[in-house]
């Protein structure tokens, strides 16, 4: 069941906006508001996503931005209907595709200005989504590499100030692999607090071609006594796959840009860069790699939620 609420008077601030959001008995348990929420099924089959939620990503890079948008991925981001669309289910389709002259090209979307959230000291805040990947063999899968995440949203406009705004990867998954990534980056590039370019990561098992629920938590119940004693939560399917806390980071400023900052959500399947290049301990993609379906990502909501 769903029912149409007002958001919160911060984003209130900003304009009418408005969602259809879950009713509050679905919600995680503990969690008393939904801060964003979209199923995509407001809109028709093959079109794209609210353009009052969600901005689509052009090109090889944010304008002034670093190249090949900082990952050293090759492809071309469009708002095609074969690169990304709703479909007759009504959940959204990220799906990459090479042309015939080996021209990759695939969709990438953060969420508006509007919808930046933060979790305020002394309670948790929750961003969650269902998620289907393609199920094509790894064969053909090299170099593919699907991805949802946040990023603070001070890098709008700026574009060079990563790592330090921070960015929490919620799932990165890559060449055809039933294995996802959490990952952190913070501080400064390279090296830092969180190990840049690498990152501070994890690994669980992901089941291709299936649907999974993926979640990221933060925890800030300690921030007003000793900020560093915070801590970020990662599940699959309920179950806790990783946690963090400020110790394991153990730099003060870089913990407050991954925990306490604003942040935006990403949706997006790159097409090579140096993280599926080291995973797979080669070049990539290949002459094998096939796009399509068995390459795409399929979403059927994403939420966020807060014990404000």
């Amino acid at each position: 069941m769903f029912v149409l609420i007002t958001l919160i008077p911060a984003f209130l601030a900003l304009g009418a906006f408005s969602l259809a959001i879950p009713n509050p008995s679905a919600f995680p348990a503990g969690f008393r508001k939904c801060l964003f929420y979209d199923d995509f099924s407001e809109w028709p089959w093959r079109s794209t996503p609210s353009p009052d939620r969600w901005t689509i990503d052009h090109g090889t890079s944010y304008p002034g931005g670093p190249p090949n948008w900082g990952t050293g991925e090759i492809q071309t981001y469009t708002s095609n209907r074969r690169n990304i669309r709703i479909t007759p289910r009504g959940t959204l389709q990220i799906t990459p595709h090479r042309d015939a002259d080996g021209n990759w090209t695939s969709a990438r979307i953060e969420t508006t200005a509007d919808y930046d959230f933060a979790c305020p000291v002394g309670h948790r805040l929750r961003v969650e989504a269902n998620i289907k990947l393609g199920d094509n063999p790894e064969s053909k899968q090299l170099g593919i590499w699907p991805a949802f995440w946040t990023l603070g949203s001070d890098y709008r406009g700026n574009y060079w100030n990563w790592p330090g705004v921070g960015e929490v990867d919620i799932l990165e998954s890559m060449n055809g692999v039933d294995k996802l990534w959490h990952v952190v980056h913070c501080g400064a590039a390279p090296g830092g607090p969180c190990d840049e370019f690498n990152g501070i990561s994890s690994t669980a098992t992901f089941q291709r071609g299936v649907w999974h629920t993926v979640a990221w938590e933060v925890d800030r119940r300690h921030a007003s006594l000793d900020p560093m004693d915070d801590k970020m939560s990662w599940f699959v399917d309920g179950k806790l796959t990783w946690s963090l806390t400020g110790s394991d980071v153990g730099d003060a400023d870089a913990w407050e840009a991954l925990t306490a900052n604003k942040k935006m959500i990403l949706l997006n399947v790159a097409v090579g860069g140096g993280f599926p290049d080291g995973v797979a301990g080669m070049k990539t993609p290949t002459e094998d790699t096939k796009g399509g379906k068995g390459a795409s990502m399929e979403v059927d909501y994403v939420s966020v939620y807060s014990t404000a």
